[in-house]
């Protein structure tokens, strides 16, 4: 087992921020106090959490970690926690294997899941992400995700076993994160969407040198944002991670967008097995992962994801991507958005439907644009324009929804 991490932090950087919001900021000592008088009422072994964004949140979810429960944090209203003592307690130390944090899935099939993450896969995370990404004492990490998803709660475990501090927003605004970088934030983590917004917000203005990386995952991100980065220089970190393996698994380094696909992180282990992508080493659970994402590990090592298994549109006996046919949607200068599935087709079985967000093309133009760029089997029949496609809270296309 290891120690506490709010505990060990407390102990290092007693006097060093720990979290800041909109209304309030707490150091080491702070936090740890609040995490440890509010422990003092739980005897439960697991406890569902209102993910919100603020300092009680974080102080909840670190009393429960405080006795060694596991965290349940739910994106609904949940039960409050008992009422506390108000006396402090120990904190309990965290055996690698125990249940640390339970995550439900994005739910990208329509069938979420609850995914326990032991403590070994939290740190291991955590870990990975310092050697990949950097570490410095000074770093500030805004937070922006919500604290239901892996993606933000990660944050606030690594911050913790860093000794950091995190910046945390109520909830995604371009211009106030824009505002926390140029005031010094160190890092942040966004979906591809969050990051066209904040080159819009900025007007293509170069990030200042103070900030050293912006993870970017949770969904694919299109060339001509990479472009737009790339001009800039932007410190962006390309990453592909899941639920089940405490966030990242496979990231770029700061800065990297001339190479194709990205290295697996240091405790990650990463091959294919019959077209899929396998997961080993700490950061998956105990037997490894088999992925539901399509991808390749070139002689390198560098990992390729091309789509996931259930998106495969097989229409005539052929093997359909819709990942191909969007991206080669997205590449008109009309088209913002896109998204593919397969409809139900009489003759073919399946066969490729396309909704579309931007400028209203004809049907005529679709079709002569995709034939020049695809062959024609993969050219979709059908084609729909909407204001904007269903996506999660991460960005992530849920394609169930698409009718």
């Amino acid at each position: 087992m290891i120690p506490n991490p709010v505990a060990a932090a407390a102990a290092a950087r007693p006097h060093h921020t720990a979290l800041v919001t909109e209304q309030t900021s707490l150091t080491w000592a702070e936090l740890a106090r609040a995490a440890s008088e509010r422990a003092g009422a739980l005897t439960g072994q697991e406890y569902a959490l209102h993910a919100r964004c603020d300092a009680s949140f974080v102080a909840d979810l670190h009393a429960i970690g405080w006795v060694g429960a596991a965290a349940a944090p739910v994106s609904e209203p949940a039960p409050d926690l008992p009422m506390a003592s108000g006396q402090p307690i120990p904190a309990a130390d965290w055996p690698l294997e125990q249940v640390r944090l339970i995550v439900r899935t994005s739910g990208t099939t329509g069938n979420p899941r609850r995914v326990p993450l032991t403590t070994r896969q939290l740190f291991f995370s955590a870990m990975g992400s310092a050697l990949r990404l950097g570490h410095l004492p000074s770093d500030r990490w805004i937070c922006c995700l919500p604290m239901h998803h892996v993606g933000g709660l990660s944050i606030l475990y690594r911050s913790a076993w860093y000794a950091t501090t995190v910046e945390l927003h109520v909830n995604f605004d371009a211009d106030r994160v824009n505002a926390g970088i140029d005031a010094g934030a160190t890092g942040v983590s966004v979906v591809p969407t969050m990051l066209h917004r904040l080159l819009d917000s900025r007007k293509d203005r170069p990030f200042p040198p103070s900030l050293r990386f912006i993870l970017t995952g949770g969904a694919r991100t299109p060339p001509e944002l990479i472009a737009r980065c790339r001009a800039i220089s932007a410190p962006v970190s390309l990453t592909w991670g899941m639920t089940e393996t405490a966030s990242q698994v496979a990231t770029r380094f700061p800065g990297d967008l001339d190479t194709l696909g990205a290295p697996p992180m240091p405790f990650a282990q990463i091959e294919q097995r019959a077209g899929v992508l396998h997961i080993d080493g700490p950061l998956a659970p105990r037997g490894g992962l088999t992925t539901a994402d399509r991808g390749t590990v070139d002689a390198d090592g560098r990992v390729h994801v091309t789509g996931r298994v259930d998106d495969v549109i097989i229409s005539g006996g052929e093997n359909i991507d819709p990942a191909e046919i969007e991206a080669v949607l997205t590449s008109h200068p009309a088209i913002d958005d896109a998204a593919v599935r397969g409809v139900p087709d009489d003759e073919w079985g399946e066969r490729p439907a396309a909704w579309l967000v931007g400028e209203s093309l004809t049907d005529h133009e679709l079709d002569s644009w995709c034939r020049e760029r695809l062959p024609g089997f993969k050219v979709p029949n059908r084609w729909a324009w909407m204001e904007e496609l269903p996506r999660n809270a991460l960005g992530k296309l849920q394609r169930p929804l698409l009718r």
